[in-house]
């Protein structure tokens, strides 16, 4: 079976006569005709039914129909591939991710840049801010989508989420009377946390406001992500800190509430190599950019 077989195929199916399909694809129509009748002897079905007055579409023919649109479409992509590799262009792009960055942008991101780079083979690499760090460094992702703050001069980060943390409690908590609270008043309750490891720089943010106030947070259980930790606390693990964002969220058994103090909010940036000049690369950041979002 030869490509242009599948060319020929699909043009006489989408006109439903071989005179027009000829036409289209600039041949004769008996040579049409003639390769049509060997790629139905070669598949061993018949593709159309024939009649003096129309052409129509046998069950298989439909079947064949739709996996032949796709194999043209693949061949041109991987056409597009091989001119752009050709010409030095990139081809593939590496992404690295946070769990909160893929639930809340990335998804969209990905979808926007496909519209205007479908050639492009996109891989996409789960991984904690300190991995992709490294692997940015190393060159073994283009970009990351990670938590700040980050600690490397030879990466550029551009924002796009920004998100206040509250506080989470049981419902039936006495506090949760109150519109808002200082961390003050969370100071003898039991904490459910995020590891450290896994935003170490904010981690360290919450735990040094609380000292500031004058506690230490007791945390009685870490968990990830923070739809667990809200699970903990509506099971009466303790109490906890997430972003506003999970309050759009159907979550029974517990009641969020603003605090009085000033966290610094949680930023999620997309993250790359100064040098890197790849068209591909800047123009996923393009898209980043607008479609941001700010809570």
């Amino acid at each position: 079976m030869e490509l242009r077989q599948i060319k020929y195929f699909v043009t006489v199916a989408e006109e439903l006569n071989f005179r027009r399909a000829a036409e289209r694809l600039y041949m004769e129509q008996p040579p049409l005709s003639r390769q049509i009748r060997h790629l139905e002897e070669e598949l061993g079905v018949e593709l159309f039914h024939r009649t003096k007055r129309s052409v129509t579409l046998t069950e298989a023919g439909h079947a064949f129909l739709e996996e032949a649109r796709l194999t043209l479409a693949q061949a041109e992509m991987a056409v597009q591939a091989a001119k752009l590799a050709s010409r030095g262009k990139q081809t593939t792009l590496k992404i690295g991710f946070s769990i909160c960055a893929f639930n809340r942008i990335l998804p969209e991101i990905i979808q926007a840049f496909r519209q205007d780079f479908p050639h492009i083979e996109i891989n996409l690499l789960e991984m904690p801010t300190a991995a992709q760090v490294q692997a940015l460094q190393a060159s073994e992702i283009d970009v990351g989508f990670l938590h700040l703050p980050i600690h490397a001069d030879d990466l550029q980060t551009e924002v796009v989420i920004w998100d206040q943390i509250v506080a989470v409690l049981p419902e039936n908590h006495p506090l949760v009377k109150l519109p808002q609270l200082s961390l003050r008043s969370l100071a003898e309750e039991p904490f459910v946390l995020f590891p450290r490891h896994v935003k170490p720089d904010y981690y360290d943010q919450i735990i040094n406001t609380c000292q500031h106030i004058g506690f230490a947070p007791r945390i009685v259980q870490e968990a990830t992500p923070p739809e667990v930790a809200i699970s903990f606390v509506g099971a009466g693990v303790g109490v906890s800190l997430v972003t506003a964002i999970h309050q759009e969220k159907q979550n029974s058994g517990v009641v969020f509430r603003q605090l009085a103090e000033a966290i610094a909010p949680l930023e999620i940036a997309i993250a790359w190599q100064k040098n890197n000049k790849s068209s591909v690369v800047h123009s996923l950041i393009d898209v980043a950019k607008k479609i941001k979002l700010t809570n």
